[in-house]
């Protein structure tokens, strides 16, 4: 009987070990509601190992002595407090991001067309607006992405989902370079209402200088042409959230796609703005004026400068 405790002690151990080192992966990757399954699914096998070790102890003769079902016991106290931890914390966010998007709004919105020397129509689309989040928050709000959407438009899970990797050359959004001023993540820490601006291009920018150097992706251009034209009925929608520790979400696309289809003059003309998004295309930047330059690097990527007028 000793030989069989000994084995699985042995067992709990690896399992606490096992446990304990994907809690250490969640806590220096980030812990996302994604992973709230699989974190039950954790503590449910930790519970069973801890019944099945008590019933090894107490209904087997001889008795166990306390102090190994003790030590047992304490192998899986470790992470399954800190699973327990990761739980609670990431469903009371939860409840919390989605009590913070109902009560967020926007104020003094304002779009404008981008536009360069060169170009029969707008390159991109500038927004301003006010946004109060009735809290002080720790975190990032990332830039929005606009595209057209059915009557539901789009939440924060489709921010980095397959359909807008799929939709990547029909969205607005801002370049990774340069980095916009502020940066492009904005932070809520200060509470109330906050101004802010966006210079949004098509999805397939990389880079740009803006009227002088453009870097885009021709993959990004290539998914965008293979895809069927946007339906008549679209109407531009956004994925915007507020990204905070613990899996804080605080999603506020419902609030811009409503302002977008109230203000914008975009929001229905889906011709014009299927135009736009076709003005940074190599083709359309050769008729602008613009020549093949040093590329960025990047895989697919090609640049297109002129001089400065």
């Amino acid at each position: 009987m000793l030989g069989l405790r000994l084995a699985g002690f042995l067992v709990l151990v690896i399992v606490g070990a096992t446990a304990l080192l994907l809690s250490v992966v969640w806590g220096k990757e980030g812990f996302g509601r994604e992973d709230l399954p699989l974190c039950l699914a954790g503590l449910a096998v930790l519970a069973g190992a801890g019944l099945l070790w008590w019933l090894l102890c107490r209904r087997l003769r001889p008795v166990a002595s306390n102090g190994l079902l003790g030590a047992g016991l304490g192998v899986l106290f470790l992470p399954a407090l800190l699973y327990a931890a990761f739980a609670v914390r990431t469903t009371i966010n939860t409840v919390r991001g989605a009590s913070l998007a109902r009560r967020a709004t926007i104020t003094g919105f304002r779009e404008a067309g981008i536009v360069w020397p060169g170009f029969r129509g707008p390159v991109g689309l500038w927004l301003e607006l006010d946004l109060v989040v009735p809290a002080r928050l720790e975190g990032n709000l990332l830039s929005p992405r606009l595209a057209l959407g059915g009557p539901a438009g789009f939440t924060a899970r489709d921010y980095f989902s397959t359909l807008f990797y799929g939709l990547e050359g029909r969205v607005l959004t801002e370049p990774l370079f340069p980095v916009p001023a502020g940066g492009s993540e904005r932070s809520l820490a200060k509470g109330g209402p906050v101004h802010l601006s966006y210079r949004l291009y098509p999805g397939y920018v990389r880079q740009l200088e803006p009227g002088t150097r453009v870097c885009v992706d021709t993959v990004a251009i290539g998914r965008a042409h293979h895809d069927p034209d946007s339906p008549a009925e679209s109407e531009l929608a956004a994925s915007w959230f507020f990204a905070g520790p613990g899996a804080l979400t605080v999603d506020l696309s419902p609030i811009l796609t409503a302002k977008l289809r109230e203000q914008s003059r975009w929001a229905r003309n889906v011709v014009a703005l299927d135009s736009l998004l076709e003005r940074l295309t190599p083709a359309a930047l050769g008729a602008a004026g613009f020549s093949p330059c040093p590329g960025s690097g990047w895989p697919a990527d090609q640049c297109w400068c002129r001089a400065a007028s």
